[in-house]
């Protein structure tokens, strides 16, 4: 062992070689410190020998309590070889300090290494992510992309993360290599931004609408695999959006290309040529694609297109497939067939179906919420009296209010944005019974939450109901309208 002592105060012992017989044999004391260019730079390498000084140990002993093999530190503490993330992690805990403590100088310390490869970058990418470390994520994948063949690799852990469920890091990765890849026509490219489309979804509808608009022209760029269920993502969120022409016009594709693979895998079959699909049954996307055509003909008021799409979905004549999975798809779309035949025929007049309508749904607690905005807009419609009906489901409404999650397979756009509109219904129709005192309450809440989903169109209805209810608003009331007005700043 050499030692070189500086006058300069910069470096009091270099340590030039260290074996593991001079660890076994005690020979590294408290005197000994690592290479440091400067005395108070923060290093790990100084944090762990400022440690074993402090507790007057030995580094042989710091290695035995550990379990870091004794050469991996010997190698460590001499700066010829970075310690791997596991060493680090044991390392970190027997110093009594949080996961992840030297994490930011670990990754200054792996990108100056010329040595790092995948091999080391992907163990301690994965711990970061487990970490929520999301800082040291970037630093690393920003350096990482400055050269091209990593991309691939990077892509492939930000899909493991995904399926995992680690969605905050692997949007981070999404967003990373997209924006590094090369060849923007790339499958990879477009799995990317399918990703990130999904992962940003949130309240603010504004920004859901941008982030369709960004992605939409990607979904014919994606494998079989995944092209079906990004449209009928997409077509989900122009449902919530109103967006009915964007709505009908990806359906009919989705119609379209779930038929072609669907007719293209039974001819495979025949031919004894095994394909992967879609994870659901592609029958599914044809009936959906038949669902959603109904519910846009629905809006529209043209209710022969909607019987004309609810016959599409209801037959199951031509379905090949029989297995459990199959089944409960169709008599999921038998259900729906069943409702929406009656719902239609109440929209259209037949108001004594209204009973009978809700009574079906009744037991599915994924179904009843939504008919019951069907219901609220029928009595409006056709002036009828459907107390009995929101007091039996009071505390569903109340429940939603309060939670605003999605039910069932409908997703929390989908659902919030008809509850705002349901809220706001209710209201009128409180407030054509004469009882603006409960008018009110439903307007505040539909308000509040269409102030979460940055709606124009929301909030400008319950502004103008509440301006005919302002009158009959108590002190409280006043106060939560004005703290709602602050948050969409607006001037009172």
């Amino acid at each position: 062992m050499q030692k070189n002592a500086l006058t300069d105060g910069r470096i009091i012992h270099i340590i030039t070689y260290i074996d593991d017989k001079d660890i076994k044999n005690g020979f590294l004391s408290v005197e000994v410190k690592s290479s440091l260019e400067v005395k108070t730079q923060q290093t790990i390498r100084a944090e762990l020998l400022n440690y074993i000084e402090e507790n007057q140990m030995l580094v042989y002993h710091f290695a035995e309590i550990s379990g870091i093999n004794s050469g991996t530190l010997s190698r460590f503490i001499n700066g010829s070889q970075l310690i791997p993330i596991k060493a680090l992690d044991r390392m970190t805990y027997t110093m009594g300090l949080e996961e992840g403590t030297f994490y930011d100088l670990y990754v200054d310390e792996l990108l100056l290494d010329p040595s790092t490869d995948w091999r080391r970058l992907r163990p301690f990418l994965t711990r970061c992510s487990q970490l929520n470390k999301l800082f040291c994520i970037e630093k690393v994948v920003d350096l990482m992309l400055e050269k091209s063949y990593y991309i691939s690799s990077l892509f492939d852990f930000a899909e493991s993360l995904y399926e995992g469920g680690n969605t905050t890091a692997s949007l981070l990765i999404y967003k990373k290599v997209s924006e590094g890849e090369r060849y923007q026509h790339a499958e990879r490219l477009a799995v990317c931004q399918y990703r990130i489309f999904k992962l940003s979804l949130g309240n603010d509808q504004h920004i859901n609408y941008e982030l369709a608009l960004v992605f939409e022209p990607f979904v014919t760029r994606l494998g079989e695999l995944e092209q079906l269920d990004a449209i009928k993502d997409l077509v989900n969120l122009y449902v919530s959006l109103q967006k009915w022409e964007k709505a009908k016009q990806l359906s009919t594709e989705m119609g379209r290309i779930a038929r072609i693979q669907y007719d293209l895998k039974h001819k495979r079959k025949v031919n004894e040529i095994s394909v992967s699909g879609p994870k659901k049954v592609l029958f599914g996307y044809i009936l959906y694609s038949h669902l959603i055509l109904g519910t846009v003909a629905e809006e529209a008021r043209d209710f022969n297109e909607a019987f004309y799409h609810l016959e599409k979905y209801e037959d199951h004549s031509w379905i090949v497939e029989t297995d459990a999975a199959a089944e409960q798809t169709k008599k999921q779309f038998l259900v729906w067939a069943t409702a929406n035949r009656m719902l239609y025929r109440i929209m259209t007049g037949d108001i004594q179906l209204i009973e009978n309508y809700v009574d079906s749904l009744a037991s599915n607690d994924n179904e009843i919420l939504l008919a019951l905005f069907k219901v609220v807009k029928a009595a409006l419609k056709y002036s009828c009296n459907i107390d009995h009906i929101l007091e039996r489901y009071n505390e569903m409404i109340q429940n939603q209010v309060i939670s605003q999650k999605k039910v069932g397979t409908y997703t929390s756009q989908v659902i919030n944005d008809r509850f705002v509109i349901f809220l706001a219904d209710l209201a009128e129709y409180y407030i054509r019974s004469l009882r603006p005192n409960i008018g009110i309450i439903f307007v505040l809440d539909s308000l509040a939450i269409s102030a979460k989903l940055n709606n124009d169109a929301y909030l400008v209805r319950c502004f103008c109901l509440f301006e005919k209810l302002r009158h009959s608003a108590t002190v409280d009331q006043l106060d939560k309208y004005k703290a709602i007005l602050k948050e969409v700043e607006l001037v009172i």
